[in-house]
């Protein structure tokens, strides 16, 4: 169930699957790099083992089914390449088995809307030609925590975004390779290889996105290598649509099929999720779709996450970026945008797909100290400073709301041993039954859940006394949401989950609120 995720905003339910308008859910090798084979049992509760070897010292857990992974904003680092160990992670569906990365070369792509259309492998692929591009992958709801309203969603601060450098094929070289787009091609449609609950509607769940041909044709790669080195599973190995300078939801992980075709994906993730809608608004067509990135920035450190900085000269660091555009200059303030001096950019520049590096270096007192970034792209426009409201805290590029405040001191404190956060040790396997005393309305709505819902709740969801080992849905035994939240989400649908308001009753409604809650509590 979910749209970015079942799993939700600041109030509930929908708080572990997560992101980019999207469906379903409800987002190398340095000492970060913890070597533990996938699927360990971790060996304290508040160290668990995440995919590919992941260090979850460097996250912050927003979803494990499906994982939603965001980097600590201390962890971001000051190059202009992010490692995978720092990489966010953000997945609309569970991934698929780590099998299809220990055996790549079985991978094959669908091509479809072309003079020939049929299967290619990868190592095919390979032997079409070679480039390598640098492009920020971003969430479309990176900046989601800071909208007052509660948009439902992984509560992204700025740590859904990262830069790497993607190899692989030109779209447009596979495409000629294969007769050229058909005449009426209008968008180049991508489906993701995840595997689907046959239970439900293919369009509802499916990871289906459509970019203008144009795009596809101009920038789009087809890549096997992230930062040198084959595509992980975590970032949709062995095989990822690259779309440069479009938000992260476009770039299609795990990709099995391309279609040039006249129309957009009738797919749910394409039709109402990822777009730029107002508040109390649903999703539809009629609404702008999370395409180009427009121009931000923000400043990574030091000072992040509560870390004290040494009072005196201070060289801050951070990011700035602006799709298709790249970036021309970036200023910081230290009296929120009263004044502002310029950053330098720093390091080399990789396209303007990629992010800038930029620095500033100043002397301060001991004390707190706000810095805020403003970047300009190369056509001029300029990061505003406040963010765009609208329903699902998408596309936030304010400059305002990403300030770092620090803490400085004159003498820094004893290096403290570094902890997991223990918010992030979680569980995706079925509790053991558990003896729960429901009322009437509880045990009435256990028959919802189970048998009266169609599809029913347990094929998305987990939950202890219902024996249910979702597929695709967080465990509600974790998330013990209020009644008010699963009425909420039960009677309108939340991405992938559909509205059972028109197929429940009010009463049925509430009596599965009621179950929910005392099954969970």
């Amino acid at each position: 169930m979910n749209e970015d995720a079942l799993i939700a905003s600041r109030r509930g339910f929908l708080r572990s699957v997560a992101a980019t308008g999207g469906i379903l859910l409800l987002p190398s090798c340095t000492k970060d790099s913890v070597s533990v084979p996938v699927g360990e049992e971790p060996t304290t509760p508040d160290r668990p083992v995440l995919p590919d070897g992941l260090n979850p010292n460097n996250f912050i857990l927003h979803g494990r089914s499906p994982l939603a992974l965001e980097v600590r904003r201390s962890d971001v680092g000051s190059g202009v390449v992010t490692p995978v160990s720092r990489f966010f992670v953000r997945n609309n569906l569970p991934m698929p088995s780590q099998e299809i990365i220990s055996r790549a070369d079985a991978w094959e792509l669908e091509v479809d809307g072309v003079a020939k259309p049929g299967s290619i492998s990868l190592p095919e692929l390979r032997g079409l030609g070679l480039e390598t591009e640098g492009a920020v992958i971003q969430c479309s709801g990176n900046g989601r925590a800071f909208f007052e309203h509660g948009p439902s969603g992984s509560e992204w601060g700025t740590g859904a975004a990262g830069c790497a450098l993607w190899t692989g094929v030109r779209v447009r070289t596979l495409l000629d390779h294969l007769g050229g787009a058909v005449a009426s091609a209008k968008f180049l449609t991508s489906t993701g290889g995840e595997v689907l609950p046959k239970e439900m509607d293919r369009n509802e769940i499916v990871v289906e996105r459509s970019v203008p041909i144009r795009k596809a044709l101009d920038d789009a790669l087809l890549a096997w290598e992230m930062n040198g080195a084959p595509i992980p599973l975590t970032h949709g190995g062995p095989l990822r649509l690259i779309v440069p300078g479009y938000y992260g939801c476009n770039n299609i992980k795990y990709v099995r099929r391309i279609a040039c075709t006249a129309q957009e994906s009738p797919a749910k993730i394409h039709q109402t999720g990822y777009r730029f809608r107002p508040i109390g608004e649903h999703g539809s067509p009629k609404y702008p779709s999370m395409w180009r990135m427009p121009v931000k920035s923000w400043v990574n450190g030091p000072g992040a996450d509560d870390t004290a900085v040494l009072a005196g000269e201070v060289t801050f660091y951070g990011v700035a970026l602006s799709g298709e555009r790249g970036v021309r200059s970036v200023h910081v303030s230290l009296d929120e945008g009263k004044h502002w001096e310029r950053a330098e950019l720093e390091g080399p520049d990789l396209g303007p797909n990629a992010w800038r590096v930029f620095s500033y270096t100043t002397t301060l007192p001991p004390g707190s100290q706000t810095i805020v970034s403003r970047a300009t792209d190369n056509k001029g426009a300029t990061q505003p400073r406040d963010r765009e409201e609208n329903e699902r805290g998408y596309g936030h590029n304010g400059w305002l709301d990403a300030a770092l405040t620090v803490n400085l001191v004159a003498v820094l404190p004893e290096q403290a041993a570094t902890v997991a956060d223990s918010s992030i040790a979680s569980t995706d396997q079925a509790a053991p039954p558990k003896e729960v005393a429901l009322s009437e309305a509880g045990q009435a709505g256990k028959q919802v859940f189970s048998q009266e819902a169609q599809p029913p709740c347990g094929i998305c969801h987990t939950m202890a006394d219902a024996g249910t080992n979702g597929a695709v849905g967080p465990n509600l035994d974790d998330l013990k949401p209020d009644a008010a939240t699963v009425e909420a989400a039960v009677t309108t649908g939340v991405g992938a989950m559909p509205a059972y308001g028109t197929t429940l009753t009010s009463e049925q409604i509430n009596e599965l609120a009621t179950y929910v809650v005392e099954a969970t509590k």
